[in-house]
Order: C-alpha cells, then structure tokens, then sequence
C-alpha cells in the first residue's frame, strides 16, 4: 500500500527539511504551494510570500477552502506511489487529503524564538526581516485576523496524527521521522508517553463539557494509576441538562475566570480519585490533552505530581506565569501519535 505523508506548520518549523528526508526514502514531493505558485505566474505576480499567501487566499475564496487540496489530491490520486504532500494550511484542504485511503498528517512545531533565528538567517527575499515582521506573517499563517477560508495553520495542527518538535540537530529530527516510519509499518512500538496520551484522549471522549474535551491520565513507574476527565461533579446534572454552557451565557472568554463553571477538570478528577482510593501520586506524571489551568496547576503542586506532558496549549496567563515561577514541576510538550491509527 502506497505511504501518502502531508506536512503543516508555520514558516520556519522545519517541513521543507522533512520533504528532503522523505525524498531519500522514495518519497515524491508535491506542495499545495505549487499551485499557488502557478496560480501566481498566471496573474503575472512575483512569488513573494505575501503575494503568495494573497493568491491562496483568493483561490480558497473564489473556488472553495479546500480547492488546494482538491488539486493535489486529483494529482496523486492519478500516481499510485509514495507522496509527501507539503504545504497544507487549512483545514478544508486536510479534510480533502483525508480522502486519500491511508493519508497521514504530519505537525511540525518550534519554539517562537527558534524560528524567529531560523527565518532572519535564511533571508529568501534579499533583507533581513525584523523580529516584529516576522511575528506578523507568522501570526497570519497561524489564523489570527484571517478569515476561516484563509490560512489557518494552527488549526490544522490541532488535527495532525503526529506531532513533531523540531528544535534540535537534523539527525534528531531524522530519529523523530524515522519513529512515526516504523509505528505506521507496524515495525516500532508507541512510547510511553504516547501510549498514555492516547488512553488521556480516550477518557475525553467521555467528558460532558460542552466547550472542550479533556481527558487526563496519571502514571508512575510506566503504569497507569488514575485517570480523569472534565464534566460536571458526581450527582449533578451536566451543563447540556441545564440549557446549555454557563460561561457561554456570560461571554467568559477562554482561560478567563476558571471558578464560574459547573465542571470539574480532567486533571482535578485525576488528582481526587487518587485521594479518593489512597493512590500515593506523588513523583508521578500527569498527561492531559490540554496545558492546564490554573486551579489545576495549582493541584499538580500541592500534589507532589512532579511532570507534566500536556499536549494543546490553553491560554491562561495566571497558570503559565505560576508554573513558570515554581521548580518543582516539570513541564514537557508532547510530542508524537495524536490519534488511533
């Protein structure tokens, strides 16, 4: 069966490395970017990232947000062998990729500062770019101000199957691809901190929140000792039973005032079964799906749980500027399988 591999992230992360390892393994590449790019030539425009991005957003506009997709699909659908499919910014053109019978979705992410160093030294366009100019494409990139049609690549990083963090050596990113490779033939088992990152999403298909799903697990020593996800307290109806969100009502932003809702966190019911049934948490680590807030930083603490490995961030100051001051937790982004293959 032939490999069908697509790549999203930000500028900077990485993709164009992982196109060139792919290709070394037999690999043929082919980029969304390269219709917009012939898109472009047409109207007779330079190929600059701007003009670029403004032409895919007038594709995705006029013709559908997943006609990029659609293109490179109808491309590969007619070659029946291994692509790598580089490129992909919205959700629209994954969903189109999905069609693909064994498409995966690779993420490739680095920290802020990583890529600012990356993009300043790499200089495609003839003079340096500010960090305050780069910070702007790579918020456009990402979704912030544009429309849901436009790119958003945050978005689909929040789909991927596998996360990969590329900070370090392009051997160590070799070992990262290498990894996904084998778990996709069968040849390599998840690690540990995929294996409990996966039953984490499991038990968030359990919750009952209305606003998001989390699921959380507790480990110590390779095995699994609590787990937990966020809904309404034991013996009280659930937010749907009561006509809907009540921070929804209020117009409570996300990460905003933790204390008016009717859950509890996937990481709270973590923690109190383990009082509950006399589990000793301490030195353990706690996997959730989600960065944590800040009642539950506040929990993980006071708990003794001495690692975190969250996988989406969640935008609560309090709680990053809390666990930033303090040094008896570790904080680990997760990094691997996202979804049951």
């Amino acid at each position: 069966m032939q490999r069908h591999i697509g790549l999203t992230g930000t500028m900077g992360s990485g993709k164009g490395e992982i196109v060139k390892l792919l290709q070394q393994r037999g690999f043929t590449a082919i980029s969304l970017s390269d219709m917009v790019r012939a898109e472009a030539t047409k109207r007779g425009l330079e190929h600059t990232r701007e003009n670029l991005q403004n032409v895919g957003n007038d594709l995705r506009r006029t013709q559908g947000p997943g006609v990029l997709g659609k293109m490179v699909r109808e491309s590969v659908e007619r070659e029946p062998k291994d692509w790598v499919i580089d490129g992909i910014r919205n959700p629209a053109e994954e969903s189109e990729l999905r069609k693909i019978p064994g498409f995966r979705l690779i993420g490739v992410t680095a920290g802020t500062d990583t890529v600012v160093l990356r993009l300043q030294a790499r200089n495609r366009e003839g003079s340096a770019l500010t960090k305050e100019q780069i910070l702007e494409r790579l918020n456009r990139e990402k979704g912030i101000g544009e429309p849901p049609d436009g790119q958003q690549v945050q978005r689909c990083l929040d789909r991927c199957d596998y996360l990969i963090i590329n900070e370090g050596t392009l051997e160590a990113l070799d070992a990262k691809l290498d990894h996904f490779l084998k778990l996709l033939s069968g040849e390599a088992r998840p690690s540990f901190h995929e294996i409990f990152m996966e039953i984490a999403y499991t038990w968030a298909k359990r919750a009952t929140c209305l606003r998001r799903k989390v699921g959380a697990v507790i480990a110590k020593d390779k095995q699994q000792l609590t787990s937990g996800y966020n809904g309404a307290p034991r013996g009280v109806p659930h937010c749907a039973e009561m006509g809907g969100c009540l921070r929804e009502k209020l117009g409570i932003p996300s990460g905003q005032r933790a204390e008016i809702c009717r859950g509890t966190h996937a990481e709270q019911n973590a923690i109190t079964q383990a009082a509950k049934f006399g589990i000793n948490i301490e030195n353990s680590t706690l996997y959730c799906n989600t960065f944590p807030c800040v009642i539950c930083a506040k929990m993980i603490l006071n708990a003794g749980i001495d690692t975190v490995v969250y996988d989406s961030d969640y935008n609560d100051p309090l709680s990053k500027e809390l666990l930033g001051q303090q040094t008896g937790v570790t904080l680990i982004r997760y990094e691997g399988k996202r979804t049951v293959w």
